[in-house]
């Protein structure tokens, strides 16, 4: 089944959205976005996607990057470790749902089951998302705090009431737009994404300004936990690989609104590659020459009071975007994996729902910011394997077809009925993809095997996974009919 035909599947005409309700649906992941639904095109979507990976979040994981390697194999990490992990996680996802208009997590169904989506729904979006949402958070309070404790003269206070307030606001201020819809959050990804490049250029000419380029290359690490300087290199490419591979449960809700599969896959190269890195350099720059990688210190430290408070108030702010896009997409999904009372319950009563956690973890766990880039490790061995199975089944194993109707209508007999509603094949592969992951290399230790050196973790986790994946299919799937894969 084409893209063509969903129109026929469902019934809708573009213009009687506003009328039969249909918009909101499709708008909400409940049916297939037509392709005069979509709201992005290629700038739109590359503003989008700048939004939200140039946050501080991009300056957090730069000068994590800071504490393994100096500066000239620091820039190198993360170009290498990002294109891999952007590109795998994009055609995983991206070009499925910027093809067919569907919700990501509905996709799933056809790689594990209308069930077997639920438990990686679960797995991948659930904890990640309300962890980040309350790291983010997290920085606009530290943001918020440094701003008046530098407007007072007095002292900042990382984890006072002050900061904690602050993350509340936050989160509150992000349930408040995404409430409104998509359309919010593409005014907001207008206007916010250009001004911060325009920021980030800026602190890099403040930092050259006090440090030439030789001098900033001849930096050394600021604490390598190994004395193998290439033990340390590899850690810090698996570092930015898990960045690359921690979009996975977003941008393929986001792809969706875009118009084709190539304005889906395209900008996440201009946009979530190409503004991670100018970030991730920016805060690796600023933690070597500075000794500091949290931005909260440095920014004010480069810049001067005057610049660095309007800076931060900026940065601040600019985090609302991240939280917005990640935010939409995480409840766009749980609308599907959800039963049929989650459903029911209103768009504005489930984001706040959702927001609840974040909400307690920025009161009552401001330490979870600092802990933040083994947090981000970990979700690597699970998306890694997730983007694998992704590419071997939709376009190996499906040749790029999905069957519409299938994914929205009675999950129970349907086509990608498997076993129960889960698919066993697709969850062994992603146990096998997590414990190759966890046996090259393990995020809470740093204790490696010798081949992490040579292969990194994420990949081997990646192909791995897409590999078991593809035979196991091939081999047992079509005889009980599971998944009703081609049979050619």
């Amino acid at each position: 089944m084409t893209l063509e035909t969903t129109t026929e599947n469902f019934g809708a005409d573009p213009a009687a959205g506003a009328s039969n309700g249909y918009g909101a649906a499709a708008e909400r992941g409940d049916a297939p976005l037509l392709p005069s639904e979509r709201l992005w095109g290629f700038k739109e979507f590359t503003f989008a996607n700048s939004a939200l990976a140039i946050a501080t979040w991009a300056f957090l994981i730069g000068g994590a990057v800071g504490l393994f390697v100096g500066p000239k194999e620091g820039i190198a990490a993360i170009v290498i470790g990002n294109i891999f992990g952007v590109v795998l996680t994009a055609l995983a996802t991206t070009v499925m749902t910027g093809r067919y208009g569907v919700e990501q997590f509905t996709a799933l169904r056809s790689q594990f089951g209308y069930n077997g989506s639920r438990l990686v729904y679960l797995l991948a979006v659930i904890v990640l998302t309300m962890g980040w949402l309350a790291v983010l958070a997290m920085m606009f309070g530290r943001s918020i705090d440094g701003l008046t404790a530098l407007a007072s003269g007095g002292t900042a206070s990382p984890i006072g009431i002050k900061t904690a307030i602050a993350a509340v606001g936050a989160i509150l201020l992000t349930w408040y737009i995404v409430a409104r819809g998509p359309t919010s959050i593409k005014v907001f990804n207008m206007i916010v994404s250009p001004a911060l490049v325009l920021l980030m250029v800026g602190m890099l000419w403040l930092i050259f300004r006090q440090h030439s380029f030789a001098e900033l290359m001849a930096m050394e690490a600021l604490d390598p936990p190994f004395e193998d300087s290439k033990l340390n290199f590899i850690i810090a490419i698996e570092v930015n690989m898990a960045a690359g591979f921690s979009w996975w449960p977003y941008i393929g809700n986001l792809a969706r609104l875009t118009r084709n599969e190539r304005t889906a896959f395209w900008p996440n190269l201009v946009g979530i590659f190409g503004a991670a890195v100018l970030g991730e350099i920016v805060g690796l720059l600023a933690a070597v020459s500075l000794g500091d990688s949290d931005p909260t210190i440095w920014m004010t430290t480069i810049a001067g009071v005057g610049v660095g408070v309007a800076a931060l108030g900026f940065i601040a702010f600019a985090n609302i975007t991240s939280m917005a896009n990640i935010l939409y997409a995480a409840i766009v999904g749980l609308r599907q994996v959800g039963t049929a009372g989650v459903r029911r319950i209103g768009w504005g009563t489930l984001l706040f729902g959702f927001c609840i956690v974040p909400l307690l973890l920025a009161v009552v766990f401001p330490q979870i910011y600092d802990g933040f880039f083994i947090f981000l490790v970990w979700t690597s061995a699970l998306n890694s394997a997730l983007a694998g199975i992704g590419i071997a089944d939709y376009f190996f194993l499906r040749r790029q077809r999905l069957d519409l109707r299938a994914l929205h209508g009675k999950q129970e007999n349907g086509a990608y009925q498997f076993l129960g509603g889960f698919n066993p094949i697709g969850l062994f592969a992603l146990l096998v993809g997590f414990v190759t992951y966890v046996w090259l290399f393990n995020p809470q230790t740093l204790d490696n095997v010798g081949a992490f050196r040579y292969l990194t973790a994420s990949l081997p986790s990646c192909a791995m996974a897409g590999l078991v994946h593809y035979v196991l299919t091939r081999l047992l799937a079509n005889r009980p009919g599971w998944g009703e894969y081609p049979k050619n």
